[in-house]
């Protein structure tokens, strides 16, 4: 006993001296028979539990685990050890948590017996919610982060590795796995934003600055192309060698935003650029914002300061009063106000007569009346429109068709004598009604979807249309032509006018032509019986093209069967050279109406081939669709080889004369010199008169080449890029040089470069120039004019003189056509710059045509797209 006592203070003497918390629980009961100060703290207690079991000194164990873990080393004998575990304890009144490391060593007599327990602690609390803190603040920051869309980057510079966290990886397309190098980076960049992301990384990892990084750039992914918009922010870290060893920082989704910016941009260059007058001002009248419309209308400068205007600028001291007093108070939030206000000229002080829409803006946050945005029509041009309608109507009322006139919004303005009559309303509701009151239903629906728009684009259209009697309700058929009327000075559209034709006599006179057509189809079926016997091949189609009647010629020339033509079999017989020119003829006929012309080779009886010069007109029933195509086969043959004769010997006859030509001109010039040298200048004279003719000559024998390149298909094209008007300009020079009595204007409104034949265009325009002061005789002016329309450049040329006769217009084109009568020699010529000039356009992928009006002048005009592919004229 006094062994074992000794024992325990020797224990007792251990624990009061140990510097860690410790104590001695003793017995299965785990009596504390020992507890140094350090865990007396730690439990919170003082030495009064000293000699209780633990769990009578802390109770607030008891459902915890310590109590089965001492037994279970009292009953085993085996050492527990345990890192930072948690313990819940009553200190100063209160139960807190706490968390230990701590061991339970049993504690045996010579029997090898466990009679007690040593238990010591460290206090590790601190250091746990330390832990556990940053452990949170790294969480939230990663919550936060990924609330913001932001990612993290992390890149190694000397290893050129790159640690990205998921969303960085999403942002740049990259897979969640793997690794990524510097160089998979870049290819992620927009081409355009490579550099300048390049340039940042280089600057924020130049030891000399101080590492910080921030740019905004785009990315496409790697994995569905997706074009992103990113801001990166980072900072470098440098060793003492003053290399980055560490490039680290954020990248967020900034796609939205940018999206957004643009957005606000474009709407307001829309607000600042729209035609309608905008403004917007406080609840007290201090403007805010008036886009450049209405600066112009009430004379404000464009630069001018409006924050320091207020109402009290644009109206007078009655129309303040009436604004500020009546109408802002009537502005309701659903439909704002709208009406009639005279606003006043900032500068001028003249009154202007608007109609003005008000709205109330709000504050999207607080939901606060903050102002009133306003728009405004200037209705001047509508009253003096007005002023003009009343003066055409007293012209109209006389007149038998219907005549109308309404706004823009169809509200009547006018309807003459006649068309109340006709749709039978009472006079005094007329400016009452709307132009769709007095149209049938059919006819609105088209007035709306189609008219309207034409109206505004075009300024005109007519056609059929339904008027609605107003008391019979009878639907009554009309010719009716519309028109927008547009205000003089700032051509904005202000009314439509409308004159209309009854036209239920004229339907009952087509349906008897209805009926005659149907005689006439009886006419045409005798008909065919004559056709069998006439020279040419004589046939008819159906609508579709296909062929349903040929004459015996067709048969005896081809030595075909019906089943081998019927349909469109009869292309079986074309020269596969000719066919698809025949094919697409046929077929521009067959959508448009229009007659069909062409030449083509068709194999005889015999396997010979012979040229037809095929023509077919389309008979077209009263509602103007075709019924029948009607066409001839001529045999053109021997004309066709007289013509190879003719272009045969004129490129012989051209460019043989080509030679001793050149050589005249040279002898001329070289002869003018010597006159010229000598002082014989009256010899030197003609010869240089000579010299012109030889260049006529020459200019001659060039249009009859190119005629003869044309007509075999070798006429080449060399397409380079070059300045358009450039070449307008060079080419008025050179032919201004030879007229002295002309003046050539020019109006050149396109500027830019057109990529086809320089020489080939410049060929057109200078024959344009020569005929259009050749044939104007009296005058002392030509025009020349370009412009851009779509994808393509027009150019016009315009004379006052002699102009062409309206029957004749559509054969000025053609190959040697001249002025016909006692002006025949008046304008030499072979005629055959307009035939080149417009071949050359044509195969340009352009058009050429002419307007003119006799003993008043001419007007040429071409167009070209804008862009040639590689071109070669063929047959």
């Amino acid at each position: 006993m006094t062994a074992i006592y000794s024992e325990q203070e020797r224990f007792n003497s251990l624990v009061e001296a140990s510097p860690m918390p410790t104590a001695i629980y003793k017995g299965e009961e785990m009596v504390i028979s020992v507890a140094n100060q350090e865990m007396l703290d730690l439990w919170g207690k003082d030495s009064s539990v000293i000699g209780k079991p633990l769990i009578e000194a802390l109770p607030e164990l008891k459902n915890q685990p310590f109590s089965n873990l001492l037994k279970e080393v009292f009953l085993s004998g085996e050492t527990y050890h345990a890192e930072e575990s948690r313990a819940d304890l009553v200190v100063n009144g209160q139960l807190q948590t706490f968390y230990f490391t701590f061991t339970y060593k049993p504690l045996k007599n010579e029997f090898g017996k466990t009679f007690a327990i040593i238990n010591t602690a460290a206090h590790l609390t601190e250091l746990v919610k330390a832990r556990k803190q940053i452990v949170e603040t790294q969480e939230r920051l990663s919550f936060a982060l990924f609330s913001a869309g932001i990612g993290t980057w992390d890149l190694d510079p000397i290893n050129n590795k790159v640690n990205w966290d998921a969303r960085c990886r999403e942002l740049f397309g990259f897979p969640v796995q793997g690794e990524i190098r510097y160089e998979d980076v870049l290819s992620c960049i927009y081409h355009e934003d490579e550099e300048n992301v390049n340039r940042a990384v280089l600057a924020a990892i130049n030891p000399e600055n101080l590492g910080h990084y921030d740019i905004k750039y785009r990315t496409i992914s790697k994995e569905n192309d997706q074009l992103r918009w990113v801001h990166c922010k980072g900072k470098a870290y440098f060793n003492n060698d003053g290399i980055a060893y560490r490039f680290a920082g954020t990248a967020q989704d900034i796609t939205a935003e940018v999206k957004s910016r643009r957005r606000a941009q474009q709407l307001l260059g829309l607000v600042s650029n729209n035609a309608d007058h905008m403004t917007v001002a406080s609840m007290d009248g201090t403007l805010i914002y008036m886009n450049n419309a209405s600066r112009k209308l009430l004379g404000v400068d464009l630069d001018a300061d409006v924050t320091k205007m207020t109402a009290r600028d644009f109206y007078s001291e009655e129309e303040l009063d009436r604004v500020q007093n009546h109408i802002i108070k009537e502005i309701t939030e659903d439909s704002g106000w709208q009406g009639n206000i005279n606003l006043k000229n900032y500068k001028t002080k003249e009154i202007i007569p608007c109609r003005v829409s008000y709205v109330l803006i709000r504050d999207p946050e607080t939901l606060e009346i903050i102002g009133r945005g306003a728009t405004a029509r200037d209705l001047r041009p509508e009253i003096r429109a007005k002023a003009e309608l009343q003066k055409l109507a007293a012209i109209v009322d006389s007149s038998e068709d219907f005549c109308n006139y309404c706004d823009i919004r169809g509200n009547t303005l006018y309807i003459n004598p006649s068309g109340i009559e006709l749709i039978g309303i009472d006079p005094a509701s007329i400016l009452n009604t709307n132009l769709f009151d007095y149209h049938s239903d059919k006819t609105n629906e088209k007035i709306r979807d189609e008219i309207i728009p034409i109206l505004f684009s075009e300024g005109k259209w007519s056609g059929e249309l339904e008027l609605l009697h107003q008391k019979t309700g009878e639907i009554i058929q009309i010719h009716k032509q519309l028109y927008m009327i547009r205000e003089d000075i700032t051509d904005l559209p202000v009314a439509i006018a409308g004159i209309a034709r009854d036209l239920r006599t004229e339907l009952n006179v087509r349906k008897i032509l209805a009926d005659k057509n149907d005689s006439l189809q009886n006419v045409i079926n005798e008909l065919e019986f004559l056709a069998d016997t006439v020279p040419p091949v004589v046939w008819t189609s159906k609508p579709d093209g296909n062929l349903d009647y040929i004459n015996k010629r067709w048969y005896d020339q081809s030595g075909r069967t019906k089943e081998e033509t019927m349909g469109s079999r009869w292309t079986e017989s074309l020269h596969p050279e000719d066919l698809p020119k025949a094919r697409e003829a046929w077929g521009i006929s067959l959508r448009t109406g229009n007659p069909y012309e062409t030449e083509f080779r068709c194999m005889d009886k015999y396997g010979e081939y012979r040229w037809y010069l095929v023509r077919a007109l389309p008979l077209k029933n009263s509602d103007g669709q075709i019924v029948k195509w009607y066409g001839t086969n001529t045999d053109v043959h021997h004309q066709k080889e007289l013509e190879k004769q003719k272009d045969d010997f004129l490129g012989i006859a051209s460019h043989e004369l080509k030679t001793p030509v050149t050589s005249l001109k040279a002898y001329a010039q070289v002869l003018e010199s010597m006159f010229k040298r000598s002082g014989d200048l009256k010899n030197a004279e003609l010869l240089g008169k000579m010299g012109k003719q030889v260049d006529r000559l020459t200019n001659l024998i060039g249009d009859l080449l190119d005629v003869t390149k044309i007509n075999s298909g070798r006429l080449q094209f060399n397409n380079t890029a070059f300045d358009f008007n450039e070449m307008i300009e060079e080419v008025k020079e050179d032919v201004q040089r030879t007229s002295f009595k002309h003046i050539i204007q020019s109006n050149l409104n396109f500027k830019g470069t057109v990529y086809g034949d320089r020489d080939r265009i410049c060929q057109v325009v200078t024959n344009l120039l020569t005929n259009a002061v050749k044939y104007s005789p009296e005058a002392n002016e030509v025009v020349i004019s370009t412009q851009e329309i779509g994808n393509n450049v027009q150019v016009s040329v315009q004379d006052y003189g002699i102009g062409i006769e309206e029957n004749l217009k559509d054969h000025v084109f053609e190959q040697f056509y001249r002025v016909s009568g006692n002006k025949e020699h008046t304008f030499p010529g072979l005629g055959l710059g307009l035939y080149i000039s417009s071949e050359i356009v044509k195969r340009l992928g352009g058009k050429i045509w002419v307007h003119s009006v006799e003993e008043k002048g001419s007007t040429f005009f071409f167009s070209i797209p804008l862009k040639q592919e590689r071109l070669e004229i063929r047959q």
